[in-house]
């Protein structure tokens, strides 16, 4: 028998890929009367810091960048707060997949609900993927969603 889906959490990185995904979240805490959770981690991993996946590789972010990050996700979540005002916001700082999965734990999530981005080549090879690593080791069944625009 399926568990009952009472939380739902939604990491999001401002992509077209989670706007789908909160898009379908909302679909489906309203259908099962759900609380909704939207999350977006911080990257201070290596690689992401200094321009991204083609960016350089760096040391984790020092404190005067890793403010502007946080400043820019606050601004981010506030703005998506307002669009989706049923729904609870979380911001944390560390490596996305771990973060997601922490998170996932600490609100008792019963289901995950996140965008792809449909990596493929050497771009997959050496970023990876968040989702494929939350799919393989979520505590709870995750939905993906992927932007038909990204």
């Amino acid at each position: 028998m399926p568990r009952q889906v009472r939380t739902i959490l939604v990491p999001v990185d401002f992509s077209p890929g989670s706007d789908a995904a909160v898009e379908w979240a909302q679909a489906l805490a309203g259908a099962f009367s759900a609380t909704l959770i939207l999350l977006h981690v911080v990257d201070t991993s290596t690689s992401t810091v200094m321009g991204g996946p083609g960016g350089v590789l760096t040391p984790p972010a020092p404190t005067m960048l890793l403010d502007e990050l946080l400043d820019e996700a606050r601004a981010a979540m506030a703005e998506l707060a307002g669009r989706v005002p049923d729904a609870t916001t979380l911001i944390r700082e560390g490596v996305p997949r771990h973060e997601i999965l922490t998170a996932a734990r600490d609100v008792k999530a019963d289901l995950i609900v996140m965008g792809t981005h449909g990596r493929t080549g050497l771009a997959h090879l050496l970023f990876g993927s968040v989702a494929e690593h939350v799919v393989s080791h979520g505590p709870v069944p995750v939905f993906t969603v992927r932007s038909l625009t990204s």
